[in-house]
């Protein structure tokens, strides 16, 4: 990373400078690691504790954060978190790299395929019939791309990604490594004798502009009409969609989530880590779920924090939770009571 005094910093995130303007930040780092002339922020209050500790030259904080060091400026922002984010992307992004252009010889572009202008084709990719790539994307090595697929602009497609027959991919999407889209979904008819006929899955998948979807993720196309995610969406790595799913613009799933067949997520809902949803449901705007909770009903109230498996209202699960780490002491006060009436019974016994 290049020098930076740190009133350059302050003027491109436009914050409050309280310290040294001159000083030279030459790195950005996690706050515990991090060394004189470098640059960390506090935007988790778990990490306050740091603030009297670290070695840093200069933090990015609240604006109501305060402390009694005179050797540490600080930055002080509305939100830390995103004003890090923006100092990362505009900071340490290479300014040399030469742009990927062009169609890597040992790339495999059937000639109905149509690219626009300034595209990279990397080797041991292929592109099928009837497929149309949008300008300035860039797809690497070893993605497949099935007939009647489309990417749109400025997309990004890592090595080794798939994207099965009828794929429609929008403007400014993020496409991980070994990512699959449009895969069969999981469509079988059970027979009389006891066998599974498989159903043909004749739908496809859409995704729509300003979306990422992270490593091993898998989204399989419909059984008629089309899987959908819609604009803004971010998918964490080894998430499973199944057939007919739509997910609502600017929600967040994270890792290892399921969700089945049909279900329908709404806008601004997010999804932590290992959570199953079952299928042929709805779920409105705004829900949160906690990790490893199980969906097994629709939520129609916007907002909803849920935990739990099954999942209920947050605030409930506190109490249940409460309640279950409170079972074995109550154990121990049961059998001493109990313990306790048998004991008088036996005095009543002898009395008589």
């Amino acid at each position: 990373m290049p020098e930076y005094k740190l009133s350059d910093i302050a003027r491109l995130i436009e914050a409050e400078l309280v310290g040294d303007g001159n000083a030279v930040i030459s790195n950005i780092a996690k706050i515990e690691e991090a060394q004189q002339g470098d640059l960390s922020f506090i935007a988790n209050p778990k990490y306050l504790k740091y603030a009297d500790s670290t070695n840093a030259s200069a933090l990015i904080v609240e604006k109501s954060f305060a402390t009694s060091r005179s050797d540490i400026s600080l930055l002080k922002v509305e939100n830390p978190y995103f004003a890090f984010l923006k100092i990362m992307e505009k900071i340490q992004t290479p300014k040399d790299q030469k742009p990927l252009t062009g169609l890597h010889p040992a790339s495999v572009i059937h000639p109905s395929v149509q690219i626009g202008e300034n595209v990279y084709i990397g080797p041991n990719a292929v592109i099928c019939e009837n497929c149309k790539i949008g300008n300035n994307s860039i797809i690497h090595a070893g993605v497949y791309v099935g007939e009647d697929s489309s990417v749109g602009n400025s997309t990004v497609i890592y090595p080794n990604a798939v994207l099965r027959e009828k794929t429609k991919i929008g403007n400014r999407v993020i496409i991980h490594p070994g990512a699959v889209l449009g895969a069969d979904g999981f469509g079988f008819v059970p027979t009389k004798e006891g066998k599974y006929i498989k159903l043909p899955q004749l739908g496809g998948v859409v995704v729509e502009d300003d979306v990422e979807i992270g490593a091993n993720t898998t989204i399989d196309r419909a059984t008629i009409g089309n899987t959908v995610i819609k604009s803004g969406t971010k998918l964490d790595n080894l998430i499973m969609l199944a057939h007919n799913v739509v997910i609502g613009e600017n929600t967040v799933i994270a890792a290892q989530t399921g969700i089945a067949g049909s279900t329908k997520l709404g806008k601004n809902c997010v999804i932590a880590g290992q959570v199953g949803v079952v299928g042929h449901i709805e779920i409105a705007d705004k829900v949160s779920v906690g990790a490893q909770s199980g969906i097994s009903k629709s939520v129609k109230k916007e907002g909803t924090a849920l935990f739990g498996s099954p999942a209920i209202e947050y605030r409930d699960s506190l109490r249940n939770e409460s309640a279950v780490r409170q079972l074995p002491q109550l154990l121990v006060e049961f059998r001493e009571l109990k313990q306790k009436i048998s004991d008088l019974e036996k005095q009543i016994t002898e009395t008589k």
